[in-house]
């Protein structure tokens, strides 16, 4: 099956706190639109694979993030949301995802390997929102994956974006 990469990237709603994924020629390709912001709970999400035309809607956790200190210093930071009320990182290991971290080659940033049931499916980079600087952010990734994948792909990256996780298994 073919590989491309695609842009993930925040939607512009600064309130809507939703996600696309585009091609090379800018097409959306998938999208998480919020329908519903909330203050208290959880928020409905609308998912949109613009390819199979699949909408699914699913209600999203605010992310709360615990700062963890180890020895001799070293600290973690773990970070999650609830995805129809479960854990984020528990159903997308219960699905047979994985996903081992590294420093991200020639861009200050990381770069993530995305394994389904111990093969690998996808490469998730950190990226800048005009793709050209090698200064990342935290909600712009370079995906590389095939299509079809892209349902798990997505909310792996929809997932890490979302959170400030510092370590995945």
């Amino acid at each position: 099956m073919e590989t491309k990469t695609y842009f993930f990237g925040p939607d512009s709603h600064f309130f809507k706190q939703g996600f696309y994924m585009q091609d090379e020629n800018k097409n959306i390709v998938y999208e998480a639109k919020m329908l519903k912001q909330s203050l208290i709970g959880s928020m409905n999400f609308e998912f949109n694979n613009h390819v199979s035309n699949k909408v699914e809607e699913h209600k999203i956790g605010h992310t709360l993030t615990t700062e963890e200190s180890g020895i001799f210093g070293a600290f973690s930071t773990k970070s999650s949301f609830k995805y129809d009320g479960k854990n984020i990182w528990d159903y997308l290991h219960e699905e047979g995802i994985r996903i081992d971290s590294s420093l991200a080659k020639g861009k200050i940033g990381m770069s993530y390997t995305v394994s389904l049931k111990g093969n690998v499916i996808a490469t998730i980079e950190m990226a800048s929102m005009n793709g050209k600087s090698i200064i990342t952010n935290n909600h712009c990734f370079n995906v590389t994956t095939n299509i079809e994948n892209i349902d798990l792909v997505f909310l792996t990256t929809f997932a890490i974006a979302r959170t400030e996780q510092t370590f995945y298994d």
